[in-house]
């Protein structure tokens, strides 16, 4: 990494408080507010920054989270940038990436029920299912979602999370909910006056309809995009296959997970495989040394495990807005 000790400490807070005031952001890394406010402009400027995006709960909005992943076949480099397209347009994904290793592509696709679900993965197969040679689809349980610890070398403890998942439960919009929630879903550090003056209403409005929202976990938190190909981290993620393990067996592999602080997401899904770990590090063998620890610490309940490489994002939206609105 080629930032210093203070950049790395603005890229942490801005991690899990990107909507942070200057002033208060100044405090917390001990410089001056003129001279925090050069150096975040820096940090975008080269690239460190890619945006600011808001972490929603979409099963508080009555969705649940599907995940498929793709194994291609006999498909040209200009058929996959057409189909990568194609997804990126799809108003049901809201994250798709492209990996290496088993799978070339991992998408999640949020629908109220599986009903729904099926007839947007029809479609698709439909339209591209000639150039599919595999595919798995699972239920996304839940998506706990951790701080990029790793940047500050912070020792983690007690098990502090945001998610998104769990039951789902709908909680009621209104259309201003709606129009500042599409707001700062992509660009989160926008002041209360800004959305204000965007949406013609007072910024105290804003405020006051912001803080129901987190209120109600709708909101779960305010994150920073980071480049790591900047800092020199891949993003890799480990697929496990578990042998029914109790609740409480399942508490402790999740905390022993935890206590790695470069891992950024532990998910539970339901199908082929139950479990899978996102993490941020300097070489996938760190994943697999973490991936022997686990399997000699639970040696009964993982059965097997694959790991897959992230290479590029396409697209992130938690708030992909056409979902939301009743026609």
């Amino acid at each position: 990494m080629a930032l210093d000790k203070i950049g790395l400490k603005i890229l942490w807070i801005l991690d899990h408080k990107a909507r942070i005031p200057l002033s208060e952001l100044a405090k917390l890394v001990g410089l001056s507010k003129q001279n925090i406010n050069y150096r975040l402009k820096k940090l975008i400027q080269d690239n460190y920054l890619l945006g600011f995006t808001t972490l929603i709960n979409f099963h508080k909005l009555g969705y649940i989270g599907y995940r498929i992943y793709f194994r291609y076949r006999n498909i040209t480099e200009d058929k996959e940038k057409e189909f990568i397209n194609y997804l990126k347009n799809n108003d049901h994904i809201v994250w798709f990436v492209s990996t290496s290793g088993s799978w070339d592509l991992e998408v999640l696709f949020i629908a109220e029920n599986p009903i729904q679900f099926n007839n947007i993965f029809k479609k698709i197969k439909e339209d591209y299912g000639q150039y599919f040679s595999k595919y798995n689809t699972s239920t996304s349980i839940v998506n706990y979602h951790f701080n990029r610890d790793y940047l500050i070398n912070k020792k983690r403890e007690l098990f502090s999370h945001v998610y998104y998942g769990l039951e789902p439960k709908k909680e009621e919009l209104d259309e201003l909910d709606i129009k500042i929630l599409s707001e700062i879903a992509n660009n989160c550090r926008q002041s209360n006056q800004e959305i204000g003056k965007k949406l013609k209403v007072n910024y105290h409005t804003i405020k006051e309809r912001l803080k129901k929202l987190e209120n109600k976990k709708i909101i779960q938190q305010y994150v920073a995009e980071i480049n790591l190909n900047k800092t020199n981290i891949i993003y890799c993620k480990a697929i496990i296959r578990l042998n029914n393990p109790t609740k409480e067996e399942e508490r402790k592999i999740y905390s022993f997970c935890y206590q790695y602080n470069f891992i950024t997401y532990l998910i539970e899904v339901l199908g082929e495989w139950q479990f899978e770990i996102e993490a941020e590090l300097e070489s996938q063998n760190q994943l697999a040394e973490l991936l022997r620890k686990i399997r000699n610490e639970f040696p009964n309940q993982i059965l097997d495990y694959d790991i897959l490489q992230i290479t590029k994002r396409h697209k992130l939206n938690y708030f992909p807005i056409k979902q939301f609105i009743k026609t």
